[in-house]
């Protein structure tokens, strides 16, 4: 994962996890310790996303300002940004999620996923450090939350 995706993964993981009230406080500390560095060294605001953490269009509107920022090459900020993956993953059962689908260093000419279905607090597709030259086409994935506590 590039250093601009993974500060946008590390805010989106920190507005979901971070500002639920429930949420532990180191996830929550290590969220608002990356917010702080983003706003105070880059002045780019996380607003947008932690009213729409899963929003598209969010995410890569603050790509585009972080990386025209230079937040990719301030090794505090990825610092924070691993701090707040890394808690989450500790604190947050949601982020302890069952996937589907599961990609990681892949390099290929094109990929297509079809009709992945997964019950209970999962995921259906997750992809990290995927390059294609012919693209992604992902088709026909269904969670259903099942018995999951988070999915009442």
């Amino acid at each position: 994962m590039d250093p601009v995706s993974l500060v946008v993964a590390a805010v989106v993981a920190g507005a979901t996890a971070g500002l639920k009230e429930q949420a532990q406080s180191a996830v929550r500390d290590a969220y608002l310790g990356l917010k702080n560095l983003i706003v105070q060294r880059h002045g780019v605001e996380v607003g947008a996303v932690e009213r729409r953490p899963d929003s598209e269009a969010k995410q890569e509107s603050l790509r585009e300002d972080l990386a025209d920022a230079g937040v990719g090459e301030d090794a505090e900020v990825l610092g924070a940004a691993h701090e707040v993956v890394k808690a989450v993953r500790e604190h947050d059962a949601a982020a302890a999620r069952a996937v589907g689908v599961d990609l990681n260093d892949v390099d290929a000419e094109l990929i297509r996923i079809v009709n992945v279905k997964v019950r209970g607090d999962a995921t259906g597709v997750d992809l990290d450090r995927v390059r294609t030259r012919g693209g992604i086409v992902i088709e026909g994935i269904q969670v259903d939350g099942g018995d999951s506590p988070a999915h009442p």
